[in-house]
């Protein structure tokens, strides 16, 4: 074989592997997505829920299963960071999340709001994410998930908003920096 035939079998091996590394990937991608949809099943918003506490609009930076800040949740549109942000209303929570459905997060499903300095492969200065802390209910049972958000206007008025909301139902207030 010659020295340009060999480079360019060598480069067409090369690109093969390379496609089914990107072709496995892909399919591990939708295998999660399917597995933890059956945990965190999508929860359509109710209707007639009355006034809102409030509305902040900023990023979503991720969603994980409670206290394990690098098991992100992939399953209805959560696996992305992007445009998004909640409504609270006396009754719970709107997520809102560029690309996908509104989810709806009942008030008995907060579990507490406080802050936190990371989230997967995003670090900001201490303190700068809110953490909403919630649990979702499918055939898999109860998941205990953290969602992470990032208000760029501010966000003392939605940490109040989410920590009274879970002061209303009675829920353990968690405190401080959290464990990430």
């Amino acid at each position: 074989m010659s020295g340009d035939a060999l480079r360019w079998t060598t480069g067409a091996v090369i690109l093969l592997l390379v496609a089914a590394l990107f072709v496995a990937m892909a399919r591990t991608w939708r295998t999660r997505t399917r597995a933890q949809t059956a945990a965190v099943p999508p929860v359509p918003v109710p209707t007639g829920l009355g006034p809102a506490a409030g509305s902040w609009d900023g990023f979503t930076v991720a969603t994980t299963r409670a206290d394990q800040p690098l098991e992100r949740i992939t399953a209805g549109g959560l696996g992305f960071r992007g445009r998004g942000g909640v409504t609270v209303h006396d009754t719970g929570v709107v997520l809102h999340h560029a690309g996908a459905a509104d989810r709806w997060i009942a008030a008995d499903a907060v579990r507490g709001a406080d802050r936190a300095t990371s989230a997967i492969d995003r670090v900001v200065e201490p303190g700068g994410l809110v953490r909403l802390r919630w649990t979702a209910t499918g055939a898999a049972g109860a998941t205990d998930l953290d969602t992470y958000f990032r208000f760029p206007e501010g966000d003392a008025a939605a940490l109040a908003a989410l920590q009274g909301l879970t002061t209303t139902h009675e829920h353990p207030h968690t405190a401080g920096e959290g464990t990430n």
